[in-house]
């Protein structure tokens, strides 16, 4: 999210600062999870496991992010579960995926 895109265009400067500091905050949370996903490899990962691998960062931190990411396109899903959510994986093992699956 861009930082225009959460204050008004006639907003006063503090918010507009204010703005800009929750913009960068995003930028960083999206990475960390992105970066979490990434290290799962081709076997994926959940928001629970997630979650409970990272038990210091709170749960909306996490599970705010991939619908983001997912926008984004640098993440997706398959349709596969565990533990009865859906496991996400960093959209360079798509294609990866998808050649398995063909193969079977």
């Amino acid at each position: 999210m861009q930082a225009y895109q959460l204050v008004r265009k006639d907003a006063p400067q503090t918010s507009k600062d204010a703005a800009h500091k929750i913009a960068n905050n995003l930028s960083e949370r999206r990475q960390f999870v992105l970066d979490l996903i990434k290290k799962a490899g081709i076997e994926g990962t959940t928001v629970k496991q997630l979650c409970r691998e990272n038990p210091e960062t709170p749960f909306s931190t996490i599970s705010a992010r991939p619908s983001e990411l997912e926008k984004l396109g640098l993440i997706f899903y398959n349709g596969d579960t565990r533990e009865g959510a859906r496991v996400m994986r960093a959209s360079q093992y798509k294609e990866t995926i998808e050649q398995l699956e063909l193969e079977l």
